[in-house]
């Protein structure tokens, strides 16, 4: 069988708000590309978290300053399981997140 990769979550968080992006399917999920993209004129401090499914948010980025009007693109090949999530934080609200991969 063919893999399928898919858009597992997209999310333009409202500033300062931590927001769910993705959430691990039933047989677990692979983020194979993580996109950021601040559309503000200025520089945007993000926070990315994973947490596992009852567990507490162990954070991939903190205060990771994007600059204004920039995209990084990261291939992180992050593991969830079921359950498991990533969550996104915007200081300014208008910069997009958006994970690819596959549904195991």
């Amino acid at each position: 069988m063919a893999t399928a990769y898919l858009v597992l979550g997209q999310s333009t968080p409202a500033a300062t708000t931590l927001t769910t992006l993705v959430t691990g399917s039933t047989n677990g999920s692979i983020v194979g590309s993580f996109t950021v993209c601040n559309k503000s004129g200025s520089t945007d401090a993000i926070r990315v978290s994973i947490t596992k499914s009852g567990g507490s948010a162990y954070y991939q980025y903190y205060g990771f300053n994007v600059p204004a009007n920039s995209s990084i693109v990261e291939t992180p090949g992050w593991t969830l399981a079921s359950g498991d999530t990533i969550s996104v934080y915007s200081t300014v609200g208008s910069t997009d997140f958006t994970a690819t991969g596959v549904t195991l």
